[in-house]
């Protein structure tokens, strides 16, 4: 598949590109990069009867619908980080200018993929800030990512989180400054929480609607495909 990076674990853990992509659908260009999207659909999910992320909204594959909205936000590249049945969503979704990470300890929990993608975007000193979110919630607009880039930016917090009518939601917006704390977790865990657990200095950017569903499990899914 043209245009696509794929990268995989290896034993000493380092994720390494497989392919060489362009990035976030855009032209190459010389300036650095300062903020990334990462997109976390390494989990099975509960009762899908196909992989989790191939699962059809409105005729479209799930993961296919998230990485469509990630092309719309303000970000330099995106990153998709793969677990269940990697081999099978990354033959069937469209990567073009994405660069994907495989985790084979997806099983071990959340943090397992975060500390992949992280590990990566450490390694290049130009990336800033990460735009966390997950595979599994389509809808989220660019206005909205926009608004917790720029408040990060001006208020120079190491995370920013959206509130979502008086519920903190996602995507999550974690400055360089703040990777290590989340490479240093193990099993499942909570970003938000980790957040407040470490007083890492967040802003809330109020968002008025309701959060966009997140499908977690097949009984989520619509009733006509």
């Amino acid at each position: 598949m043209p245009g696509v990076t794929r990268c995989r674990s290896a034993s000493d853990g380092v994720a390494r590109p497989l392919r060489q992509g362009t990035g976030a659908g855009h032209p190459v260009r010389s300036p650095p990069m300062s903020t990334v999207a990462v997109i976390l659909a390494a989990d099975p999910g509960s009762g899908f009867a196909t992989p989790k992320y191939l699962a059809p909204i409105r005729g479209v594959a799930l993961l296919d619908r998230v990485v469509a909205d990630a092309r719309t936000w303000p970000v330099d590249a995106i990153y998709v980080v793969l677990g269940a049945d990697a081999e099978q969503v990354s033959d069937a979704c469209d990567f073009e200018g994405v660069t994907i990470l495989m985790d084979p300890e997806w099983s071990e929990g959340n943090a397992a993929p975060l500390r992949v993608v992280l590990d990566l975007l450490s390694r290049d000193r130009s990336i800033r800030r990460a735009v966390i979110a997950r595979g599994d919630q389509p809808g989220v607009t660019a206005d909205v990512v926009a608004a917790l880039v720029d408040t990060a930016v001006e208020t120079q917090s190491l995370a920013a989180v959206p509130k979502y009518r008086y519920a903190v939601g996602w995507p999550v917006v974690v400055g360089r400054g703040v990777w290590d704390v989340f490479l240093g977790l193990e099993g499942d865990v909570s970003i938000h929480d980790v957040l407040v657990s470490h007083s890492v200095t967040t802003s809330e950017v109020w968002v008025d609607q309701l959060a966009p569903t997140a499908f977690e499990s097949a009984e989520q899914l619509p009733a006509t495909p």
